[in-house]
Order: structure tokens, then C-alpha cells, then sequence
């Protein structure tokens, strides 16, 4: 019976303790996901400066007086527009790879409510064995 009492503690806390993983990895896919978004939209904005840089550049060819000044401000656009780019597609990658391992947390802890659930089970089956082995 003590043995049995032994199991469903120790079964309960590895529940807690499974379900805590699940919700901390709950929460980290959802960050990861929350960073994800983040990153397209960096990488959209980085796309739009790119764009409006090169816009910038050919305006800045074709006109003669402040034709300088607008291509070096369109150059400056391309360039902070591509760093943007690659800072937003580095932060999706990593988010994914995030996601990825958040989710194994999951199921890791999903693994541990099942083996707690078991432990559980099996404590109380050997308190109920116990009873009736030691009433009779």
C-alpha cells in the first residue's frame, strides 16, 4: 500500500511536472511564431526600401542638379534596405528552428503527463491490490 501511495505521488508530480513543458513549450511556439511575423515584416519593409531606393537611384540619374544627392540617399536606402532583408529572412530561419524545437518540447512533455498517467494507473491499482490483499 505504501509502495502504491509512493507511485501516485511521484505519478502526479511527473503530471505536473509534464504539464508545466507543455505549457512552457505552448509558449515558446507561440513567441517563436509571434518572431516569425516580426521577421516578415521586416523582411516586406526591407523589400519596400529596396525598391524606393532604386526608384531614388534612376530619379537621381535623370535629373541633373539634385540628381547626386537623391542617388547617394537611394544607395543609402538599397543598402539599409538589403541589411533589412537579410536580418529579416536570419530572424525567420531562426524562429523556425524555434518553433521546431518548442514543438519537440510539446511532445516531450506530452510524454511525461502519458508516463505520469501510468504511474498513476499502476499506484492505484497496487493501493487497490493492497487493500484487498491485506483485508483478507
Amino acid at each position: 500500500v505504501v509502495l502504491g501511495i509512493v507511485l501516485v505521488v511521484s505519478g502526479v508530480v511527473l503530471v505536473v511536472s509534464g504539464a508545466v513543458l507543455v505549457v512552457s513549450g505552448v509558449v515558446i511556439v507561440v513567441l517563436g511564431i509571434v518572431l516569425v511575423v516580426s521577421g516578415v515584416v521586416l523582411v516586406v519593409s526591407g523589400a519596400v526600401l529596396v525598391v524606393s531606393g532604386i526608384v531614388l537611384v534612376v530619379l537621381g540619374t535623370r535629373l541633373v542638379v539634385l540628381g547626386v544627392v537623391l542617388v547617394g540617399a537611394g544607395a543609402v536606402l538599397v543598402v539599409s534596405g538589403v541589411m533589412l532583408v537579410v536580418s529579416g529572412i536570419v530572424l525567420v530561419v531562426s524562429d523556425a528552428v524555434l518553433v521546431f524545437s518548442s514543438a519537440v518540447l510539446v511532445v516531450s512533455g506530452a510524454v511525461l503527463v502519458g508516463a505520469g498517467v501510468v504511474l498513476v494507473v499502476s499506484g492505484v491499482v497496487l493501493d487497490v491490490s493492497g487493500a484487498v490483499l491485506g483485508g483478507e
